[in-house]
């Protein structure tokens, strides 16, 4: 999403809530356990999350121009 996009989409206080603390959560709690279970430092899963972060903005570059979730 461009920038315009990203600063107008605001969450529901109910979607903040219900939605998107628990997913906060559960990732960090995942992220966590994968350092444990992969013995490393905790910058090599902060690596992984950039890299999967970085994966789903370029495989949708469609929604870069489109601003209909605004």
């Amino acid at each position: 999403m461009t920038d315009s996009c990203n600063s107008t989409w605001k969450p529901t206080q109910k979607q903040i809530d219900d939605l998107i603390l628990p997913a906060y959560t559960d990732m960090a709690k995942k992220s966590v356990e994968y350092i444990a279970k992969f013995q490393c430092p905790p910058v090599y899963v902060a690596d992984m999350l950039r890299d999967i972060a970085d994966a789903l903005e370029s495989s949708h570059p469609e929604s870069e121009n489109d601003c209909s979730c605004c």
